[in-house]
């Protein structure tokens, strides 16, 4: 739901305004603001859905509040810039500065990304591999654990007997897995209160020492692969965790870090040439000139 907002959010400021001669008949959604009328066209509101994620839009297909509340803010934000039009806010000087700060940071910054773009080919596996050997500290990973869980929650702020009736449950799952031929993932996917986890059969992947519950981590550190504990009581509430395995803190290894060091290659690099490119310009044809009197003086207006 975080994710689906912060879509949104972003997305509402960036989309361009509707026109606002746009026949009310034609319009998805529309507001009348003074004299003038805002709307959104389908083809608005079309162009706003296909920019946000898969994710985001399963979820406003499966929930049509949220999916007005998208469109309201879209109105919202339109209504503003129409109210702000009409009273001319986009003349005063100190706005017209900013937006042609704007402008002129928009035209610098994707022209500066056309001309230093590096090349597809770049960079290649002797370069990533060289980078990777010097900068091993960058890639360590801290010892992490493979675990999977049974998860009985206790509500926030809960009484006793709703903990005691809790623990009472955790406990007759704990018994079950320990019972002959039991079988830790089926009994995670029917009774988990993780429902993300006990998708996978309660499996949690590889966590990081330092992103484990205290509780757990402390109970985990005692135990070999294939072992099960548990009830572990938390603020949340209570684990019976099985340990599938168990990594060593380390180096990543190569492939696993080699997008994002390939990603970063390419940014420096584009980042070097972007300057390179700024310097050459500056120094060709005899390079820059520099009047210093003038200077001193427009340095001294500026106090």
């Amino acid at each position: 739901m975080k994710k689906l907002a912060m879509a949104v959010s972003s997305l509402v400021f960036v989309l361009g305004a509707s026109s606002a001669a746009q026949a009310q008949t034609s319009a998805v959604a529309h507001v009348t603001v003074g004299s003038s009328q805002v709307a959104l066209s389908q083809a608005d509101l079309t162009t706003l859905l296909k920019s946000l994620d898969p994710q985001v839009r399963q979820q406003l297909a499966a929930d049509p509040k949220k999916l007005d509340e998208v469109v309201r803010s879209r109105l919202a934000v339109e209504a503003v810039l129409a109210e702000a039009h009409a009273k001319g806010w986009d003349k005063q000087a100190n706005v017209q500065a900013l937006i042609d700060a704007s402008r002129r940071e928009v035209i610098l910054r994707s022209y500066l990304t056309s001309v230093s773009t590096p090349p597809a080919d770049y960079p290649s596996d002797d370069v990533i591999q060289a980078a990777y050997q010097k900068n091993q500290a960058a890639f360590m990973m801290p010892r992490a654990m493979r675990i999977a869980q049974i998860y009985v929650a206790v509500p926030p702020g809960a009484d006793a007997a709703t903990v005691e009736k809790a623990r009472q449950r955790a406990a007759d799952l704990a018994r079950q897995v320990h019972g002959k031929g039991a079988d830790f993932g089926a009994l995670a996917q029917a009774n988990s209160d993780d429902k993300a986890s006990a998708a996978h059969g309660g499996d949690m992947g590889f966590v990081a020492d330092p992103l484990l519950l205290p509780e757990i981590r402390k109970v985990a550190d005692g135990m070999k692969q294939g072992d099960i504990a548990g009830p572990i009581q938390t603020q949340a509430g209570f684990h019976v965790i099985k340990l599938e395995d168990q990594r060593a803190a380390g180096v990543a290894p190569l492939e696993a870090v080699k997008p994002r060091l390939k990603a970063e290659l390419r940014q420096q690099r584009a980042q070097q040439d972007a300057q390179a490119y700024m310097a050459k310009l500056v120094t060709s044809g005899g390079g820059a000139t520099i009047d210093e009197a003038a200077l001193g003086k427009a340095l001294a207006a500026a106090q």
